[in-house]
């Protein structure tokens, strides 16, 4: 009868040769659309004044992206079309598509007023929305942000921690690094993004 050693040796020399397979859940995961695919309520909901506006971008280009991706929307923050009442500067409703069907997934971890709180505390924050129904949760994590006012030359000039923007007929940008993690389904999907809120005088 062979000696365990002998068996030992076999099972090292299997490993050694056999491929390794990724986790169903890893080698499948799926994130949302790039560019998201947005309905035309929302489309519509979004050609106003009303601001700010917020759209999250990723933050660099990964193998196999195009042009058509490099500066392609990953997801926006509105208002759900079934809550108007709702403040848009807690950012109630985080706005993505899933294989080419428009999604809404609301705020689960309470209200605050985003660009308030991280800007004036010089600090990042993190948020949850979820969509129960849909078995979809996300969670942005956000660094510190960075401010701009525009320019006279259709640019941005950035402004100190603390300093005001000193006209308030010029538009102001205020941008996040940070991470979008979603869980849909069983998956998890990851990715570092840029985030930025825009609102005119």
């Amino acid at each position: 009868m062979p000696s365990p050693r002998i068996f030992v040796l076999l099972l090292a020399a299997v490993l050694c040769v056999a491929p390794w397979v990724a986790p169903a859940s890893v080698a499948s995961a799926r994130g949302p659309d790039l560019p998201m695919r947005r309905s035309a309520w929302l489309d519509q909901a979004m050609d106003s004044k009303t601001c700010p506006i917020v759209r999250v971008r990723p933050a660099a280009p990964v193998r196999g992206e195009g042009e058509r991706e490099r500066n392609a929307v990953l997801a926006t923050v509105w208002l759900a079309n079934d809550d108007d009442r709702a403040d848009l500067a807690a950012w109630p409703a985080l706005f993505v598509s899933l294989d080419g069907r428009p999604l809404v997934l609301r705020r689960s971890d309470g209200e605050f007023a985003v660009e308030a709180r991280t800007v004036q505390g010089r600090r990042g924050a993190e948020l949850e929305w979820a969509a129960p129904a849909e078995r979809v949760s996300a969670h942005l994590r956000l660094q510190p942000p960075r401010q701009f006012v525009e320019n006279g030359d259709g640019g941005w000039t950035p402004l100190s921690p603390g300093q005001a923007s000193g006209d308030g007929d010029a538009s102001t940008r205020t941008v996040w690094r940070g991470a979008l993690t979603m869980r849909i389904g069983e998956e998890m999907w990851t990715r570092e993004v840029e985030v930025e809120s825009i609102c005119g005088p």
